[in-house]
């Protein structure tokens, strides 16, 4: 195939095939994680346990990563250390992926160690939004704290200390502790519990024909009645060895050191097609396995990371080795603007299907520019410009977007308008080698989206098992 347009011609038939494509992938992938999740849970009810079970090490095993109130938190080796740094009550926040039904999980069981006497107690809201309930535990001395905390029985007040009946689930769930000034509370482990016996949840089919976006609102309604509910009929996989999750990590590392090892021998040896292609995969392969492979939640595993910082080391390799096309910072201004349409695009977007505008602050924006810089490089400066080197230019524009899109699994939405974003800067790049025109349109368009439509029409411009939540 010679004729450039008849190339162009293919490129914009697959580029619309591969647009109708992702729902398909997003929601495929989000089906297989809600199902997956489920089976975890159904697995730690079986064992009388839940998923609503923390173990406390750093300070980011809790909310906000802080105590609330006069306490400060520290790393120890027996667990997460609360330190009373004045008179008064310090809080800590248990994370609650969603609420949770206390009429069913009603048990708080703890393991705690003080080095003195203290009052504690528990704080709840049934949601968010809803009024503060506490019960106190009273006075507990140090060997007394390891206990199971039947919620239920508490006596429940509200912040006027008017008796109210249990909380019947919680949204938001503290630990309560007064201990005098410089006294600690070392935090080990806590789980909420059924009463008596084995919990049996209630099991849903997922809905067919539904996209990512739909399928979490429907969970999400379903959860609403019943926080309990689990979906699908997956089986938890058997638990791995503790090597397994660093088999692919392994592999990928032996494959990037051997073609830098290769590299280094030929001193740098002339790239081929077959070379840049090579290249521009193992670039890819690490962040891809880490994003779309849903290992980017509220707790990375270290397998997943390391997963995607080898890629980007070796990107770098490559970089400092001189093996890539070169590229600029602004380039010529007088083209610098093109890029830049897909700022009024996406305010477009906003106007018609959006709602008020609800700016992120300017350190969340700052962030939005910095990671944007790095994609770019990453996918344009690094990934795209080898294709873009080794194959036709709309083949090499094509794959440069799909892999932009993936790397925004699961999110249907976003992974379409960054499919179509990124075939219009891959184009543009290739052209004309400027990296900062292409990650400012991109920055400025995600803080555009996060502001009008995020929370509406856009669930969220999360990626990764993030997205779940």
């Amino acid at each position: 195939m010679r004729h450039p347009g008849l190339r162009w011609l293919t490129a914009g038939l697959v580029a619309t095939a591969l647009l109708s494509a992702l729902p398909y992938v997003a929601a495929a992938v989000v089906r297989a994680a809600i199902e997956s999740q489920s089976a975890a849970e159904r697995a730690s009810y079986a064992t009388g346990g839940s998923p609503w079970s923390w173990h406390f090490r750093r300070p980011d095993d809790v909310v906000a990563g802080r105590a609330f109130g006069s306490g400060t938190l520290e790393t120890s080796p027996g667990g997460l250390t609360l330190r009373a740094d004045r008179a008064g009550t310090a809080e800590v926040g248990l994370p609650l992926p969603r609420p949770v039904d206390l009429t069913r999980l009603g048990t708080l069981e703890w393991h705690a160690s003080a080095s003195a006497p203290g009052q504690y107690g528990v704080a709840a809201r049934e949601s968010l939004d809803g009024p503060l309930l506490q019960a106190s535990l009273g006075t507990l001395p140090p060997a007394g704290l390891p206990r199971a905390i039947d919620l239920r029985a508490l006596a429940w007040t509200d912040t006027g200390g008017r008796r109210v009946g249990p909380p019947a689930r919680a949204a938001m769930l503290r630990l309560q502790a007064t201990l005098p000034p410089g006294a600690t509370l070392v935090l080990d482990s806590a789980a909420l519990l059924p009463g008596h016996g084995v919990l049996a949840p209630r099991t849903a089919g997922l809905p067919a024909g539904l996209s990512a976006e739909e399928l979490l609102a429907w969970r999400d309604r379903q959860r609403d009645k019943d926080p309990l509910l689990t979906f699908g009929t997956a089986s938890a996989p058997e638990r791995a060895p503790p090597w397994g999750a660093w088999l692919a990590p392994a592999i990928y590392m032996l494959m990037l050191g051997a073609s830098a090892a290769r590299k280094r021998r030929r001193g740098g040896w002339r790239a081929t097609p077959m070379s840049d292609l090579l290249d521009a995969g193992l670039v890819l392969v690490g962040p891809l396995w880490f994003i779309a492979g849903m290992g980017l939640g509220t707790s990375p595993s270290s397998s997943g990371v390391t997963m995607f910082a080898t890629g980007v080391v070796y990107a770098l390799l490559l970089a400092l080795g001189r093996n890539l096309p070169g590229w600029r910072g602004l380039g010529d201004w007088r083209h610098a603007g093109w890029p830049l349409l897909a700022i009024p695009t996406a305010l477009a977007l906003v106007h018609v299907f959006g709602h008020t505008l609800q700016w992120p602050p300017a350190g969340r924006i700052a962030i939005y520019l910095g990671w944007a810089i790095f994609q770019q490089w990453l996918v344009l400066a690094v990934a795209g410009a080898l294709l873009a080197r080794a194959l036709p230019r709309p083949a090499a524009v094509l794959l440069t977007a799909l892999a932009f899109a993936l790397l925004h699994t699961p999110n249907g939405l976003l992974m379409q308008l960054c499919f179509v974003a990124e075939l219009g800067w891959a184009w543009w790049y290739f052209r004309r080698r400027a990296l900062l025109p292409v990650a400012i349109a991109h920055a400025a368009s995600a803080v555009v989206l996060q502001a009008g439509l995020a929370g509406g029409m856009l669930r969220s411009l999360e990626v990764s098992a993030r997205f779940l939540q």
